[in-house]
């Protein structure tokens, strides 16, 4: 039939040719190839074809959304015959971006400006009230997200993964691997409410944690979750402050693009609290005390 329809094209061409001769002397045959291109462009979907050669000669005139049965997902079928780069996306990645102001708006009622900020919130005078704040900023933040989804390298998806974890290890009571550690920081908090101002001291350079640089980010990493350690073991003592620097280094790690090892060396501090040393030195400095005094009035 296409065929047909190529060679009334033709001769309807040729009649109409003031100069036949000319066009005789190009060949019948190589006319008649172009107008049949010509035709089988025009029966063809445009909108639905793949028009370069390499296709045709690997893969067949057959349009290639019509090897897939219109279907949209990879395993819809006949993916294997797809040409590299044409294989349909799943049905995950057609959902939109979000805009991520609602998600900065919520994050700034907490005054979450950096992973630091997070661990700040453990320093806050009363848990309860902080986790319920938190319940209801992550909560909106939910809200705001349930038909679209943030980039995977969005920084505020990054510190609302931060602050979940956060909620759910401190206000939740975490699971059974962390109880302990959420049982002892509990515990602790009359002095980790103490460190506020160590913690906002300890607290990295603005924007430290959207550098490419993976190496310079995980340094950087590295030295504040070190600095939360030596303040905490000097005021609240060392096992405090060991539960500490892992909590840190669970929900900041989470609130950074790239993914950073924790360094397994910790700075040296003397514990200011010894299981026995405290006693035996108050009784030792009562003494020597008593005995100047005793020398002084004699």
């Amino acid at each position: 039939m296409i065929e047909l329809m190529s060679d009334v094209i033709f001769l309807a061409i040729y009649r109409c040719l003031p100069k036949r001769k000319l066009f005789m002397a190009w060949g019948f045959t190589k006319w008649k190839a172009i107008l049949l291109l010509i035709v089988l462009c025009a029966c063809l979907q445009l909108a639905e074809g793949i028009w370069f050669p390499w296709y045709f000669h690997r893969y067949g005139l057959e349009p290639h959304s019509q090897r897939h049965k219109g279907g949209s997902a990879e395993g819809s079928g006949g993916g294997s015959t797809c040409p590299p780069g044409y294989k349909p996306k799943n049905g995950s990645s057609t959902v939109r971006l979000c805009d991520d102001n609602p998600v900065l708006l919520q994050l700034a009622r907490l005054y979450i400006i950096s992973p630091e900020r997070i661990m700040l919130l453990l320093a806050q005078p009363s848990l309860i009230d902080s986790c319920s704040e938190i319940s209801d900023v992550l909560s909106h933040i939910r809200a705001n997200t349930a038909n679209c989804r943030l980039a995977e390298d969005n920084i505020y998806g990054k510190l609302t993964d931060g602050l979940d974890y956060f909620k759910a290890e401190v206000c939740d009571g975490g699971d059974s691997s962390t109880r302990k550690r959420c049982a002892e920081l509990s515990d602790s908090h009359n002095c980790i409410r103490e460190l506020r101002t160590d913690m906002i001291e300890c607290e990295a350079p603005a924007d430290w944690y959207e550098k490419r640089n993976a190496t310079k980010v995980c340094q950087i990493f590295n030295d504040v979750l070190d600095c939360y350690y030596t303040r905490a073991a000097m005021l609240c003592g060392l096992s405090a402050a060991r539960q500490l620097r892992s909590l840190s280094a669970d929900c900041m790690k989470r609130g950074i693009i790239h993914p950073c090892t924790v360094s397994n060396r910790l700075p040296r501090v003397d514990d200011p609290m010894p299981a026995c040393g405290p006693t035996r030195m108050s009784t030792f400095q009562t003494v020597t005390l008593g005995l100047i005094c005793y020398c002084i009035l004699w």
